[in-house]
């Protein structure tokens, strides 16, 4: 590695490093301060030791075009994962950064970037979902020897509105929603309610998903999605790719086997008019839900909290949190006690109860006149 010292012919002294490996020249760069040459030259040469050097030429592609051939890396993932990463791309990141050379992005840029789509009104969960598109993009240049080190690794999203806490009915409340729900697929309530199911992995049961021992359940192994922007329906793999059986209740079980009865495995446990798996859209439109909500005093009742409610529901009847988890199919207990632990609460003071009868506590008004008897 050499620095040349040049005049340029309006007398201006300007300082070239050639950078050699094996031989040839690999890299150079013209400064004005022979210092700046200096401190870059062993930069380089540190590197070069070091087996990290990286072309600095191949840093000058744009954010765009190497995410391009980073969604086509992404071809084996699931239809909704990629359909989310292009999402993110295309809304969040692109318009920011879409003509940057990569390697003039800075970590402090990438910050700054996920703390104002966040005070710009966007939900923490999905800045933070679109930092970690941005950190896969980057990942992607480090594999392809374009960048040193991916700048976005160590950005945080910044917290924004917190995140809405699930709701959970009563059982009575399950009930009262039913009821208030209408048509040939309002049962469909109480299944969600009682199994926790995902509305994609109702959607995707078929008859033959059913089993009877140990007793009766069923047994999920696709989830039924509408994706794109069309929102074709799509048959997707369970989330986590694992199949598990799900129990159901005696009320639950009863709307089971009227739906199944006398139809063949292959067939759609709750079927459209049309023969497809129905969506979620579509059920909500025929059974009202929003007018059922408002029956029932949850007008911000979401399908999803249904999920929560199972969860609620076993919990409240004893149930031990692996088996909740393994029913909701959670990747752990910890999971279940994170998204659903809230709803345990409540046990707490009949737990509290039950210690005091165990400890032998004495009666509030007992207790107040020991006292006062002491005091006088």
């Amino acid at each position: 590695m050499t620095i040349q010292r040049r005049v340029t012919s309006t007398g201006k002294v300007r300082y070239r490093v050639r950078l050699k490996a094996h031989g040839r020249e690999i890299a150079s760069r013209t400064f004005d301060r022979r210092t700046d040459a200096v401190a870059w030259q062993q930069d380089q040469a540190r590197r070069v030791r070091q087996g990290d050097w990286i072309d600095p030429r191949r840093g000058r592609v744009s954010l765009a075009v190497m995410a391009e051939g980073w969604l086509a890396t992404r071809a084996g993932m699931k239809r909704r994962t990629r359909e989310t990463d292009a999402l993110m791309w295309k809304l969040y990141i692109a318009p920011k950064f879409g003509r940057h050379p990569i390697a003039s992005i800075t970590s402090a840029e990438v910050a700054e970037w996920a703390a104002q789509i966040v005070a710009g009104g966007l939900k923490a969960g999905t800045a933070k979902r679109a930092l970690s598109t941005f950190r896969s993009i980057l990942d992607h240049a480090v594999a392809d020897e374009r960048l040193v080190r991916n700048v976005a690794a160590q950005a945080k999203a910044p917290k924004g509105r917190q995140k809405r806490e699930g709701q959970a009915l009563t059982g009575d409340q399950v009930d009262a929603l039913a009821a208030a729900c209408r048509g040939r697929w309002a049962d469909a309530v109480v299944v969600l309610a009682h199994t926790g199911m995902r509305w994609g992995e109702l959607a995707g049961l078929q008859i033959g998903d059913r089993i009877a021992v140990p007793g009766p359940g069923l047994r999920p192994q696709r989830a039924a999605l509408s994706g794109g922007g069309a929102g074709d329906l799509f048959i997707e793999t369970l989330k986590g790719d694992r199949a598990r059986t799900v129990p159901l209740t005696p009320r639950a079980a009863a709307v089971v086997a009227s739906r199944a009865e006398g139809r063949r495995d292959d067939e759609w446990l709750f079927q459209s008019a049309a023969g497809t798996p129905l969506r979620e859209n579509n059920w909500k439109r025929s059974v009202h839900w929003t007018e059922a909500k408002k029956v029932i005093g949850k007008p911000t009742l979401r399908v999803h909290d249904l999920r929560h409610t199972a969860a609620s529901l076993w919990l409240a009847a004893g149930a031990d949190v692996k088996v909740v988890q393994r029913m909701l199919g959670h990747a752990s207990a910890t999971m279940t006690v994170d998204l659903d632990g809230h709803l345990m609460d409540a046990g707490l003071w009949e737990s509290a109860k039950r210690v005091g009868g165990h400890l032998g506590a004495a009666a509030p008004d007992s207790s107040a006149k020991e006292i006062n008897d002491a005091s006088s």
